[in-house]
């Protein structure tokens, strides 16, 4: 039955299906999906014609995404530190975040086994798969707080809250949490702090290749779309790097 159903699949289909009150970004997630999915079913011949042939793909639009300045950071630090609860464990969580990049599902997933202590190293299971992933010093001495003072329990998964392992969705609401009480407002989660690790690094001179390997993205566009430099940046690399960088010009 659903081979017969899918084998009728033709354009009108996938312009009935693609016909949706979304933005932009979100019908062209909706499309590269379908796209997927029919290009499965040309290769096991249930499709003998491609209903995308000849279809124009859907624009995606950059849309500005929050990240954080280093007065804001401070600013979370400061409310971390402002409630006395579980503030070893929530000053390593939020160090962890912004100096890994790493996803909220990933954090939850892991395990103390994954530390390594010796090489400040993580081993962690991510959408594209498993990878290890380093952190700096600081996050490594709280890490470090966290577990030897603060960290009561027998369950093996790193952060836990009264003794059962963090979620993905309770670490989210526990960011939104945050940044409202740091006075950011209500748009903090846990892909800012993503975000910002990947602008920082970039401000900071880290190379793009290995920002894409440090965020375990497959492909290089994946990784430029959580980069968010304002023009201020832009214009001091032309001026350390560009063309005229370094020359006595004329008066």
């Amino acid at each position: 039955m659903l081979e017969a159903e899918v084998s009728t699949l033709d354009v009108f289909t996938v312009n009935s299906v693609l016909d949706r009150d979304v933005k932009p970004n979100t019908l062209a997630n909706y499309e590269r999906s379908l796209r997927a999915f029919t290009n499965w079913l040309l290769g096991v011949e249930v499709l003998t014609r491609d209903p995308f042939k000849g279809k124009r793909r859907v624009k995606q639009v950059f849309e500005h995404k929050r990240t954080l300045t280093h007065a804001e950071i401070q600013a979370l630090f400061r409310a971390v530190r402002a409630v006395k609860r579980m503030e070893t464990r929530n000053m390593a969580l939020l160090a962890l975040f912004l100096d890994t990049g790493l996803r909220a599902a990933e954090v939850a997933r892991l395990k103390l086994a994954d530390v390594n202590w010796e090489t400040g190293t993580l081993r962690v299971d991510g959408k594209t798969g498993p990878g290890t992933v380093a952190f700096g010093r600081h996050t490594l001495k709280l890490l470090r707080c966290y577990v030897t003072h603060a960290r009561r329990t027998t369950d093996p998964h790193l952060f836990v809250f009264d003794g059962k392992p963090l979620t993905s969705p309770s670490l989210s609401r526990w960011a939104k949490r945050l940044g409202q009480r740091a006075g950011l407002g209500d748009d903090i989660g846990c892909h800012t702090f993503r975000r910002t690790f990947a602008t920082i690094c970039i401000e900071n001179g880290m190379d793009f290749f290995s920002l894409q390997r440090a965020m375990r993205h497959a492909t290089p566009a994946m990784t430029q779309r959580y980069i968010n430099l304002d023009f201020s940046h832009v214009r001091r690399q032309i001026d350390r790097n560009g063309p005229l960088a370094g020359l006595m010009l004329p008066d």
